[in-house]
Formats: C-alpha cells, sequence, structure tokens
C-alpha cells in the first residue's frame, strides 16, 4: 500500500525554491501558502538530508540539457547549409 501526496509537487517547488533564497522562513512561507509551519519545515529538512525534492539540480540539469541542445541544433543547420551547397554546386 502506498501513500498519495497531500500537496503538489509544484507547490513544494515554489516553498522550497522561496525558503532557499534566503528572504522568508516556515512561518511566514506557511501563512503565505496556507501550509502548516510544521509541513514546511518537514521539506526543508528532506532536503538538506537529500531525501526531498531536487529542485537546483532538476533546473541545472533542464539548463545544461537545453543548451546542449542548442549546440546540437546549430551543428545540425550548418551541416545542412553545407550539404546544400553542394547539391546546388552538383546541379
Amino acid at each position: 500500500m502506498g501513500f498519495t501526496l497531500q500537496h503538489p509537487i509544484d507547490l513544494r517547488v515554489k516553498v522550497l525554491a522561496e525558503y532557499k533564497a534566503g528572504v522568508v522562513g516556515y512561518k511566514t512561507l506557511a501563512v503565505k501558502y496556507g501550509l502548516p509551519r510544521d509541513t514546511v519545515r518537514y521539506w526543508v529538512l528532506q532536503q538538506r538530508d537529500g531525501r526531498g525534492l531536487p529542485v537546483d539540480t532538476k533546473n541545472e540539469k533542464t539548463i545544461i540539457d537545453e543548451q546542449k541542445d542548442i549546440e546540437y541544433y546549430k551543428t545540425e543547420a550548418e551541416y545542412w547549409k553545407a550539404y546544400a551547397k553542394k547539391l546546388e554546386a552538383i546541379r
């Protein structure tokens, strides 16, 4: 038997990101998002222990993957341009 999440993942990501920014604490976030203070504290402690959501890692990986994709498509575009020039020269 499993368990269901009581709060959406995107809510957890928002709360953890705001907490990590260092501007607000558990109580302020709890009031802002209508959560129990202990829930916010639990999420933060899970994050610190490495058992929580990989908020920063996910964002960094996404950015790195996007950069790799952009470089790949730039290279492909250059290849196809050169190929098209060769075909035009043959004609």
